[in-house]
């Protein structure tokens, strides 16, 4: 992985020092503790909700996913790692997983994230990715790209890092109420996400939830919106007890997951597209 890196700011070579590494060109240093490479300094989460799923990732760790995102959340469990693995091998290639929280899908995949979770490889910011370019065999994601701002223009920066033949899979939100981790800011469509990457070809689409997590979803958000009266801080508790509450009904989604026929409804959509050729990023 080491290799693949350059300065996000220049995209220069970087050079090692026993604490930190340094750009050659610009003489930026990026601090390395704890095995973690730091491109920036962590944010404060600010939002209510995502700052209660912060802690919770802090405190739980593997439990808040195994859990609390398989169980408990409201939206049904899809299984992310295997359909990452159907289409790359990360023990032949580099495979990242941006915004991959506090969860390592796989012990070969490195992780980046905006903050420094223990399953965090690598802290940085998608808007100035720390990669050369043709460096990456692929890039995943799992309910991120919704949150970063100027998504075309970090679209284009992940294509210019990705090799030729090189892949792009995400799971990412249609039909899906706000949600800030630390911001939300788009909802694509299964048209808007299969001509995401520019100079990519589609290699499979499904939808990865259905109609009864759109109905869960629909009774967490809206109860939780009408009980807390306003309140913020109250919403994001109310939100987690209904989540218990209502949970079990996401698993009546079984039989409608990966029809085609229902990516036009559905509340999160899993799309691999696979780069054919390069373009040059403005």
């Amino acid at each position: 992985m080491r290799e693949a890196l350059c300065c996000p700011t220049c995209r220069a070579d970087l050079t090692d020092t026993p604490s930190s590494l340094r750009c050659s060109t610009c003489s930026a240093e990026y601090p390395v503790r704890g095995g973690k490479i730091y491109f920036i300094e962590v944010p404060d989460a600010t939002d209510e909700l995502d700052i209660v799923k912060y802690r919770l990732k802090k405190i739980l760790g593997k439990a808040y996913y195994a859990l609390g995102i398989t169980v408990f959340a409201p939206t049904f469990p899809f299984n992310y790692r295997a359909a990452v693995l159907r289409f790359s091998d990360p023990e032949k290639q580099l495979v990242i997983d941006i915004g991959a929280g506090n969860h390592r899908i796989d012990p070969q995949i490195v992780t980046i994230d905006l903050f420094d979770y223990a399953a965090t490889d690598i802290v940085c910011d998608l808007s100035n990715l720390p990669f050369r370019d043709e460096s990456v065999d692929a890039f995943i994601s799992r309910s991120v790209l919704e949150h970063v701002p100027g998504l075309t223009q970090i679209c284009k920066n992940l294509a210019r890092a990705t090799r030729e033949n090189g892949l792009a899979a995400h799971l990412i939100p249609f039909m899906f109420p706000f949600h800030a981790s630390p911001h939300d800011y788009q909802r694509l469509t299964h048209v808007g996400a299969a001509t995401l990457f520019p100079g990519f070809e589609l290699l499979e689409q499904r939808n990865a939830t259905g109609p009864f997590t759109l109905l869960t979803l629909l009774l967490t958000e809206v109860l939780a919106v009408i009980f807390s009266l306003g309140n913020e801080r109250l919403k994001a508790f109310l939100y987690l007890i209904f989540c218990l509450v209502f949970f079990p009904i996401k698993f009546l989604d079984f039989p409608f997951v990966g029809r085609r026929s229902m990516l036009g409804i559905a509340p999160s959509i899993f799309t691999v597209t696979r780069k054919t050729r390069n373009l040059e990023v403005v």
